[in-house]
């Protein structure tokens, strides 16, 4: 009977480390999967450098249309992937798995293991990141105080990333003095890190502002003076106050007035003192930058084909059509969220507590609200461009199938029309495609060269390389020892590897290819 016992006892152990071992094995390896493309798609590092790059355009470069150009390229490839790679599926044997590592890290005093919080976390700052992107800064600072209050591990990136932009957020919400109580928990908690870097950099443009305005003050200097100084320290609020005080704006004064408006999302209103500089003949510089502003506008903060059409005819009049052209191949390259649809499309599936659920709702209709917002200023802005007598352009939705007439019966005449020059086409996991002149690749960062801008996005997630246009060119795979082959179509297969459509020869490793290029 003992000898039985012991028998029995052997097996049941023994079932069981194996059985603890293959759990765990599953569990480490998902664990890495999972860490490996969460960096892809988080890419805190760059999210740290773009920040670096807004503030020093908002503290020292306003008018600076070029950075700011680059700054909403490098934000749209921020935390704006599919996240379809990041899917959790844990069966049973890996929660049994996950049980005995947790029960492990609880004995020697570590926190758990938590990957589908962790995978929740991202989901929540995508859209806080969204909602601070579009300026709806109110609705980015709940949702960030939420993931600071969430998030277990107070050393990790998602929690450095939430205290840095959510000190960013209520900065530009005018909340001074709590900004700086999160700044200074960001630098205290990630010495020497590049979080702790940009927190003492806003840190240190909020302080040498509010030194400028008490200086300013003391020395009783004029409402003009302080008005400015207000606007480069970028409390916009007050600079707006100031200059009410004033009884005539100079046409300097009338920009700084629409740029305050402007960062204060009084978009519409922005735009019609901008459009009035714009058709003012005493000052050319001034009727320049204010141009400038509206072409931004209209292609990347508020999108109306008729602003961007007056603006690109006024640039021209004004000698300053380069910077139309600039600006119209910098919004080429900006992703279009993918949070907004993923979020949207979601339904309330059955595993989420109630808790889930309602989060999950609240996130749908704060986008829904936003949007909402978003047509309501795109409605007071064709006011404004209809007011101001700006020739109308249609508005056409792409996502609608557009009529085609019948041209059976019309008279060919041929066009000597030239013919644009040949791009790439990217075509992104998720659907996406965009132009650009040359892909370079970079570890796991795949940077799309267009112009003077670049288009930093992970590199598992383009599946595709081709001609924009079929003229018979084909696109180079470069390598580090020259050009490996040439397609008209090169594909990235399932092992990541480069091939060309039904072709028998070798597939080009993935490590090996630095570019594509024509």
């Amino acid at each position: 009977m003992k000898k039985f016992f012991f028998f029995s006892l052997f097996f049941v152990l023994f079932f069981f480390f194996a059985l603890a071992s293959q759990s765990i094995v599953s569990v480490k390896l998902q664990e890495l999967r999972f860490g490996i493309l969460r960096d892809q798609l988080m890419n805190y590092e760059l999210s740290s450098q773009t920040l670096r790059e807004r503030l020093k355009q908002m503290f020292l470069s306003k008018d600076d249309y070029m950075t700011e150009v680059k700054v909403n390229i490098l934000e749209s490839g921020i935390m704006n992937s599919e996240t379809e790679g990041l899917d959790l599926k844990m069966s049973w044997q890996d929660q049994f798995g996950l049980y005995v590592i947790n029960s492990v890290r609880f004995l020697n005093f570590k926190p758990a293991l938590e990957l589908e919080e962790q995978q929740k976390t991202i989901i929540r700052l995508q859209f806080a990141f969204y909602m601070e992107r579009t300026r709806k800064y109110p609705i980015a600072s709940k949702k960030y105080q939420e993931l600071e209050d969430s998030v277990t591990s107070s050393l990790s990136d998602e929690m450095a990333f939430t205290l840095l932009h959510h000190g960013y957020c209520l900065v530009m919400m005018g909340e001074r003095e709590k900004a700086f109580v999160k700044l200074t928990k960001a630098i205290d908690l990630f010495p020497g890190t590049h979080y702790a870097e940009n927190a003492s950099l806003l840190i240190s443009f909020l302080e040498e502002g509010e030194k400028k305005k008490e200086e300013l003050k003391n020395k009783k200097k004029s409402p003009e003076e302080l008005a400015y100084s207000l606007f480069q320290s970028g409390d916009y609020e007050e600079t707006l106050k100031t200059l009410e005080t004033l009884p005539v704006l100079t046409k300097d004064q009338s920009y700084v007035k629409a740029r305050a408006m402007e960062e204060l999302g009084k978009t519409s209103n922005a735009v019609k003192e901008y459009i009035q500089l714009v058709k003012q003949k005493e000052n050319k510089e001034v009727a320049i930058r204010a141009n400038r502003r509206l072409l931004l506008i209209g292609n990347f903060y508020q999108e109306n084909k008729s602003l961007v059409a007056f603006s690109k005819e006024e640039a021209t009049r004004l000698g300053d059509a380069k910077a139309a052209e600039n600006i119209e191949e910098g919004k080429s390259l900006v992703l279009k969220p993918v949070i907004i649809e993923k979020v949207l499309k979601a339904d309330t599936v059955s595993n989420l507590s109630e808790e889930e659920s309602k989060e999950l709702n609240q996130i749908k209709e704060n986008i829904r609200e936003s949007l909402e917002d978003s047509k309501g200023e795109t409605t007071k802005l064709a006011a404004v461009v209809s007011e101001e007598k700006i020739p109308l352009v249609p508005e056409i939705d792409e996502s609608k199938p557009q009529k085609i007439e019948d041209t059976s019966n019309l008279v060919e005449v041929k066009k000597n029309i030239p013919k644009s020059p040949l791009k790439l086409k990217v075509k992104l996991r998720d659907g996406r495609e965009v132009i650009c002149e040359e892909v370079k690749i970079e570890g796991n960062l795949a940077t799309l060269q267009l112009g003077s801008f670049g288009l930093n996005l992970p590199y598992d997630l383009v599946v595709s390389v081709q001609v924009s246009v079929d003229r018979g060119i084909p696109v180079k795979l470069v390598t580090e020892s020259g050009t490996q082959g040439e397609s008209y179509r090169w594909i990235q297969n399932s092992s990541g590897d480069w091939t060309k459509p039904k072709s028998n020869e070798e597939p080009v490793v993935r490590g090996d290819v630095k570019s594509f290029r024509l």
